[in-house]
């Protein structure tokens, strides 16, 4: 009988290769019919989706590739001390262009957040060090619970973080989903076939993940400036990741450009509904889509350099 492993190599090769065309469909669908994407969000389905996400990434990686995270040490302090002050700046200065104060208040809680959790898989796609943006990941997570209401209090915004529940709810999200995965992987390393398979997993749940947030975008012209203003942030974020990735090899470069410019919606918006009010989190929804939508690229422009360099 035939062995499954190369089929699953295949389909999972596949499903990397088309991910943006996935990702685009996705987003159309969700908007077009925004219904069981909702429902499913209201019963903690984003929580479960990234903690899934975040466990196929932790099987990922091998123990051998923290090695890199030593090596890069300096570079990671560097990464963090500047994006924790950059951030919020920028966030604070795109937000200028809307005009509802509670819609702006809620864009600045982006400049806050955390890392997209979904960009160490990304990385993994893309080819880049996982374990680096896995540690950028976790370094902003940390520096968010420790500074996100000071930092939207010196903007000018009168925040009230939940510092203990952002703290645990961030823990079981990212910290024991990628804990647990880095060790099942040291304990049993996956063959050719189960290492294909997770990589599918982390395929379909970055779309299940994109399903969700895209349902919760309410098409409205109010809204053009907000996303105009969020696209600002988003390129900012973009540049500002290029340019602390500078001097370093490829692999390293897309792990700490990728987390610098990609934050976490979620965590976005459960900062903006504690410190706000629910109606200040309306725009990490679009906020959301156009992460994945710009992390999604990073994976096929790798592939596409490397199938010229080949």
């Amino acid at each position: 009988m035939r062995e499954p492993g190369p089929a699953l190599a295949t389909a999972a090769g596949t499903a990397e290769r088309f991910l943006l065309a996935g990702v685009l469909a996705v987003t159309v669908a969700s908007v077009g019919a925004p219904a069981p994407g909702r429902a499913f969000s209201r019963h903690n389905g984003i929580d479960l989706t990234l903690a899934l996400l975040v466990l196929a990434t932790g099987l990922s990686l091998r123990l051998s590739d923290l090695a890199a995270v030593r090596a890069a040490g300096r570079r990671i302090a560097v990464v963090l001390a500047v994006s924790a002050v950059a951030l919020p700046a920028l966030a604070w200065a795109a937000s200028q262009l809307i005009a509802d104060p509670v819609l702006r208040s809620g864009m600045q809680a982006a400049g806050v957040a955390p890392a997209e959790v979904a960009t160490v898989a990304l990385c993994v796609m893309a080819g880049g060090e996982a374990a680096v943006c896995a540690a950028l990941l976790a370094g902003s997570t940390v520096l968010t619970v420790l500074t996100a209401g000071p930092a939207l209090s010196l903007l000018g915004a009168r925040a009230n973080v939940p510092a203990a529940s952002l703290l645990g709810q961030l823990a079981l999200i990212v910290a024991l989903p990628l804990a647990a995965g880095i060790a099942l992987r040291a304990v049993r390393p996956p063959g050719p076939a189960a290492d294909a398979v997770i990589r599918l997993i982390a395929v379909a749940a970055l779309l299940v993940l994109l399903w969700q947030v895209a349902s919760q975008i309410r098409l409205d012209a109010a809204y053009a400036t907000v996303i105009a203003a969020l696209a600002c942030y988003l390129a900012g974020s973009a540049v500002l990741g290029r340019l602390l990735a500078i001097g370093a090899p490829a692999p390293r470069a897309t792990a700490v450009a990728l987390p610098v410019a990609l934050r976490d919606f979620a965590v976005a918006a459960g900062i903006a509904a504690a410190a706000f009010g629910p109606a200040a989190a309306a725009p990490l929804g679009a906020y959301g889509v156009l992460v994945l939508l710009a992390g999604s690229v990073v994976p096929a422009l790798a592939r596409r350099r490397a199938h010229h360099g080949a």
